[in-house]
């Protein structure tokens, strides 16, 4: 593949730069001037800006012919941006690299901060940041601050989590050449690859919490046009990791899981992007890496599934369109998938709104909802204190049995019942190492739970409970 390299009487290579930037295009000639413009704007005049053409039939060109003298542009026939990423990689002489796409931006002070963070620690091999999420026309729709789920940037984090954003970061430009930069193979996913790569071969990567880059998401971005790429180069890089002998075996033991939460992500993904069909197909790859049962699989699914498109920005309602899918990942038995049906459907008509401090409807959702005997209700709830995916806080459950009591659900002489959900989000806040959910929920199940009324269920609830935790190991 034959590369054509120029620049202009003002070239970048007339001294070494401090920041190397990459940018890969293809045919984005709508953004690549503000991208430009974004790099430009740092205030980092020390900086190297390589873009590399790969194969643009549109007006691309003539936009970066209009930089010539600001910029050095690599041009080659349409390979990928894994090897358009390679390409420019090979040509940066800066200290630090820095890559963009060619529809996103830089926020203001990006280098300014990230390169004192890397100055100020030799041995940080990168610094990882936050973004903002921004419509076509470039209005930011959410902030994204992926330290709060992912606080620590080691190599689990970059497996499950996977909290990737090339343009967030800022490299040591050693440290990309010693893992021989990005996967050829790799149309998609190319960045999890890279991290998790990098973090095998020993670099530590730190936050900077704060927002360094504009992500644009448009209907012509390659994640959201190939849905199914994306599985298929996901699914790639974790059969690539699996079978690299420096994986640790700590980590090789929760394959299963990883793969699990991995294959639920592509399927939410492709339902995001709106590939239904699609989605429920890859919803059976989920069900076979899954340790539990139908019910709690089909939950867990409704759960990541509410969560991951609440973050999106989209309505979680619309989830509501794949519980027929969940409820295929059975056996087809009527009678189950009856009473799973209805459970979902109620998590998300009503469970969903107590989970939520800032929703008002929750009373309004639990008295409109579909009639449940207070025996259905206090097992319907229960389950979802065992399986929500963090415990369940003491006030949550506060406000739904005090209004599971103003609006009829329970009687006054049932006040002692409420001890049953108590002793299991104890047990839930135990097992997760909450220790300050599990005191506040024992504390509240003394209070309710004196009465010699409560003890029954109590017990029985304390049984259930240690029979999950027997059968779980």
């Amino acid at each position: 593949m034959a590369n054509e390299s120029e620049g202009g009487l003002n070239s970048p290579r007339t001294s070494r730069p401090r920041i190397s930037v990459v940018i890969p295009v293809f045919n984005n000639a709508a953004f690549i001037e503000q991208a430009l413009q974004s790099v430009f704007d740092q205030d980092a005049p020390n900086t190297e800006i390589i873009v590399v053409d790969d194969g643009s039939t549109d007006a691309t060109g003539e936009v970066l012919a209009e930089f010539s003298d600001r910029i050095e542009i690599v041009r080659q026939s349409n390979a990928g941006s894994a090897i358009a990423r390679n390409v420019g990689l090979r040509e940066t002489t800066g200290e630090y690299v820095a890559f963009l796409d060619a529809d996103d931006w830089f926020l203001p002070g990006k280098f300014a901060r990230q390169t004192e963070i890397l100055d100020a620690d030799p041995e940080l091999g990168a610094v990882h940041s936050g973004w903002k999420i921004t419509d076509a026309e470039g209005a930011v729709t959410k902030v994204i601050e992926p330290w709060v789920d992912a606080p620590e940037l080691d190599l689990n984090t970059w497996l499950v989590f996977k909290p990737a954003k090339l343009g967030a970061m800022l490299f040591r430009r050693e440290w990309l050449q010693k893992v021989g930069g990005f996967d050829p193979e790799l149309l998609q996913s190319q960045d999890v690859d890279l991290m998790l790569r990098l973090s095998l071969a020993g670099c530590t990567f730190q936050w900077q919490k704060a927002a360094t880059l504009c992500y644009r998401r448009h209907p012509f971005s390659t994640i959201r046009r190939n849905g199914l790429g994306q599985v298929k180069y996901a699914t790639m890089v974790l059969n690539k990791f699996y079978a690299n002998p420096l994986v640790p075996s700590a980590i090789k033991r929760n394959e299963r899981s990883v793969r699990y939460y991995s294959s639920m992500w592509l399927a939410w993904h492709l339902f995001h992007i709106g590939n239904a069909e699609a989605a429920a197909q890859q919803l059976q790859q989920t069900r076979s890496y899954s340790k539990d049962d139908l019910r709690r699989t089909a939950h867990d699914c409704l759960y990541h599934f509410t969560s991951w498109t609440e973050a999106a920005g989209s309505d979680p309602e619309d989830v509501r369109t794949m519980i027929g899918a969940f409820e295929t990942l059975g056996d087809g038995d009527l009678s189950a998938s009856n009473h799973l049906t209805t459970s979902l459907h109620w998590w998300l008509s009503v469970w969903r709104h107590y989970l939520s401090e800032k929703s008002p409807n929750a009373a309004s959702q639990l008295k409109h909802s579909p009639p449940l005997d207070p025996d259905q209700l206090l097992e319907q709830v229960g389950f979802y204190l065992r399986t929500g995916m963090v415990p369940t806080p003491v006030q949550t459950v506060d406000r739904f049995w005090n209004d599971a009591m103003s609006t009829g659900h329970f009687q006054s002489t049932e006040q002692h019942r409420t001890a049953e959900l108590y002793v299991t989000l104890y047990g839930r806040a135990l097992y997760s190492g909450d220790w300050r959910i599990a005191l506040r929920a024992l504390l509240r199940t003394m209070r309710f739970g004196w009465h010699p009324k409560a003890w029954p269920g109590i017990v029985r609830t304390i049984k259930s409970l240690w029979m999950e935790l027997k059968n779980s190991k």
